[in-house]
């Protein structure tokens, strides 16, 4: 059994939740902030936005040094974010279409300089810094929507405005 199929059709069923709620976002909040420790609404989405590029750094490479990459600049216009992340998306499946269960076995890190923040498979790296995180990250935006009265997408089932029974 190939791993990367499986992570495919994971990935490809998170990215499709998650342009949902990239699509429901509204240029009129970026500055909203819910609370003093939160990011802005055009900081979490921004965030967000290149995490499907993440692959190729993760498959295609030993280690990832934070310390040493230098963070894309903020798009501010709803275009512009939907735009960014379809790209992010046909990279991030490219890179998994490319990769295999001898490479998903091999061991990657990702570092900030000196500071290790993880050391395992990649398999668990893609799983967790991309499908989880992005999954995190979708939840904080559903909270964001939520507290400014949009229309919360489903992620799974149904949520309180997108029932389906």
């Amino acid at each position: 059994m190939q791993l990367n199929t499986i992570l495919l059709k994971e990935f490809k069923d998170e990215m499709n939740t998650t342009r949902k709620f990239l699509s429901s976002i509204s240029e009129d909040l970026f500055e909203f902030t819910p609370h003093e420790k939160s990011k802005k609404y055009g900081e979490l989405i921004n965030h967000m936005l290149p995490i499907a590029s993440w692959i190729p750094a993760i498959t295609q490479n030993a280690e990832l040094d934070w310390s040493k990459v230098t963070p894309p600049g903020d798009l501010n216009s709803k275009a512009a974010i939907l735009k960014q992340f379809e790209a992010n998306v046909v990279i991030g499946t490219q890179a998994l279409k490319a990769t295999n269960n001898d490479q998903l076995s091999e061991y990657w890190t990702m570092r900030n300089g000196d500071t290790i923040l993880f050391s395992g498979t990649k398999l668990t790296a893609i799983r967790r810094y991309v499908f989880n995180h992005t999954i995190h990250h979708r939840a904080q935006l559903g909270v964001y929507l939520r507290l400014n009265n949009i229309s919360v997408p489903a992620s799974y089932v149904a949520s309180a405005d997108d029932k389906l029974f």
